[in-house]
Order: structure tokens, then sequence, then C-alpha cells
């Protein structure tokens, strides 16, 4: 029985799990654009001069579908205040996401909207009607 090199028998391996196994480029792609179900949270932080605060505001309305680049003009709290909150990215985090704000500057720890159910939009729901 001939022994194949392990270089040989990479090489015939590989085209197979490239098959079976999406890539890392495909896994990584961003989202630009979701269907919201439900309310989100919006995470507001502020900076002081030796530590961080975020506080939590729940039951935040927004649009049924939102994208990267749009501006949402949030109203929230008990004494209803006004918020401009620019998405600059989403992320997928298992059925949710989570939508990122230039002020975030691309960290989960700042502020942020987590929504507890979203997917990916579909091109027919991006054209208007």
């Amino acid at each position: 029985m001939a022994r194949l090199p392990l270089a040989a028998l990479c090489a015939g391996i590989a085209p197979v799990l490239s098959i079976v196994a999406p890539s890392p480029v495909a896994l990584a792609e961003p989202l630009t654009a979701v269907m919201v179900a439900g309310k989100g949270v919006l995470t507001i932080c502020r900076n002081w001069i030796l530590f961080r605060t975020c506080k939590p505001y729940d039951k935040i309305e927004l649009p049924a579908r939102v994208a990267v680049g749009d501006t949402l003009d949030l109203t929230f709290g008990s004494n209803p205040k006004d918020y401009l909150f620019q998405i600059v990215e989403i992320r997928q985090k298992g059925e949710g996401c989570l939508l990122l704000s230039k002020v975030s500057n691309g960290h989960e720890d700042r502020e942020r909207i987590e929504v507890p159910r979203c997917e990916p939009a579909t091109k027919e729901a991006a054209e208007p009607r």
C-alpha cells in the first residue's frame, strides 16, 4: 500500500471542506439592513474623568426596517427625551442583533441598541412601494 505525502492528502481534502463549511469571509459579511421585530433596548454611556457609566432604556420603538446610515429619532424615558441615534454598524447576535452608533466606535459595551429579534432585510423589503 502506497503512502501519500501529507501535502497531497491535504490538497485532496481541502476542496471537500470548502463545500461543507462556509468560508470565514462569508460568515463575517456585515449586515447592511435588518427587519426588526419588537422593541429595542437603548444603552447610553457617559464618560467621566475616572470612569464610565451606562444606562439602559428599554421598550424603545424602532421602525420595522433599519439600515446602516439611518438616523433614528428616538423618544424614551418617563420624562421623555429625544435622541438621535446614527447606525454605523449592525451585528447579528443569535436571533437578535446589535445596532452600534458612531459614538460607540465599534465597541459593543458602549452606546448601542439591542434588538431581541431581527433578520437580514431582503431586497424586496428595501424597495419602496
